[in-house]
């Protein structure tokens, strides 16, 4: 079976939580299954040879003028490229419902094209409040299976629209060798608003904690002065390549992901277990199904400086409990997110498109 799948950004140029599992479960399938895939993604200027990869990468050209205009015209050209190749395409996942979902809509009511999408999360929340999203949005859910990462955002969405199918499905995720043994606490992913890392900043101030902060972002600037002005041991390392994140989990204690607004099912989340590390995070959106309060992590309210920081202490002083809620933490992630199974269950949806 071919499988397409369509992504708006993608590794080295944009990495993100989508972006990583998009790369990592297209080559799961191609490795583990019959199946040939190809992934859609935008061109970026520079973008590197894809011959590493054991999948097929095609590259969509789209005008940079504005951020705006770029996702438009990606999108415009990847219908017309997907078009192009339809004959040879047995399925087309959509990575996001919005825009990707719509496009494999036009493609399913033009050309016939099967197709499903996912809801990861800022796709879903950040954009069903805009008219003309949200119209997008219920066209895709009315018309074909749609993925959700957490049974919590299924009840979001199904108090809101009338989805044809909906079915609960998470990430994938590797199971290291060896475990985290360090002392910082960790976060990663990118460094924005509604990440909620100066709650973070202000709850590790007047401890002897150190963060190490993996990602960047348009917030980064703002948080390290924050971080200087707190007096918090800080370390923002910036981006850094998806391979390379698993170094920096093992130089942690604990997790802490302290979002402030919709979150999916983080891929740095899961990571973070699978390396053995609890987990201090959000009650909100998906997080409340990823994280067991008091035996994979805790949970917090988003925006209490003073919770996070009761949470995350009680976490470093206790070695005991933060090692038995760790290695929890990593027998949910082989229970429920290891690569074999995801695959296999994305089996029985190809065939059922």
């Amino acid at each position: 079976m071919h499988v397409a799948i369509l992504v708006k950004e993608f590794p080295p140029d944009v990495i993100g939580g989508t972006e990583t599992q998009t790369r990592r479960m297209a080559a799961e399938l191609q490795q583990r299954t019959d199946h040939d895939v190809t992934v859609y993604t935008k061109a970026y200027a520079g973008s590197e040879s894809h011959s590493e990869y054991s999948f097929n990468l095609v590259r969509v050209p789209n005008w940079r003028l504005t951020p705006f205009v770029s996702t438009l015209t990606f999108v415009l050209v990847a219908f017309l490229y997907l078009l192009r190749d339809r004959r040879t395409i047995d399925v087309l996942q959509c990575m996001m419902i919005y825009p990707n979902g719509f496009v494999g809509y036009l493609l399913h009511r033009l050309a016939g094209l099967p197709y499903f999408a996912w809801i990861r999360g800022g796709d879903y929340y950040f954009m069903k409040e805009t008219r003309w999203k949200r119209w997008m949005i219920d066209r895709v859910l009315g018309d074909t299976t749609v993925l959700v990462q957490t049974p919590t955002i299924e009840r979001d969405v199904r108090s809101e629209f009338d989805p044809q199918n909906l079915a609960v499905f998470g990430n994938g995720v590797d199971l290291p060798d060896r475990l985290a043994d360090g002392d910082e606490i960790v976060y990663v992913g990118r460094l924005e608003d509604q990440k909620g890392i100066d709650v973070l900043l202000r709850a590790l101030e007047d401890t002897d904690e150190t963060l190490v902060a993996v990602g960047d972002g348009s917030e980064r600037a703002r948080l390290m002065t924050l971080a200087d002005e707190l007096g918090v041991d800080a370390e923002f390392v910036g981006l850094v390549d998806p391979d390379e994140v698993a170094g920096y989990l093992r130089r942690g204690k604990i997790f802490v992901l302290p979002s402030v607004a919709g979150e999916g099912l983080p891929n740095a989340l899961l990571e973070a277990y699978a390396h053995g590390l609890p987990a201090v995070t959000t009650d909100l959106a998906g997080l409340p199904d990823a994280v067991v309060d008091g035996e994979t992590g805790f949970l917090v309210p988003p925006n209490s400086p003073s919770e996070l920081r009761d949470r995350i202490l009680q976490l470093c002083n206790d070695d005991e409990r933060r090692q038995a809620m760790g290695a929890s933490a990593r027998e949910y992630v082989e229970r429920e997110h290891y690569w074999a199974s995801i695959t296999a269950r994305l089996d029985e949806i190809y065939e059922s498109q």
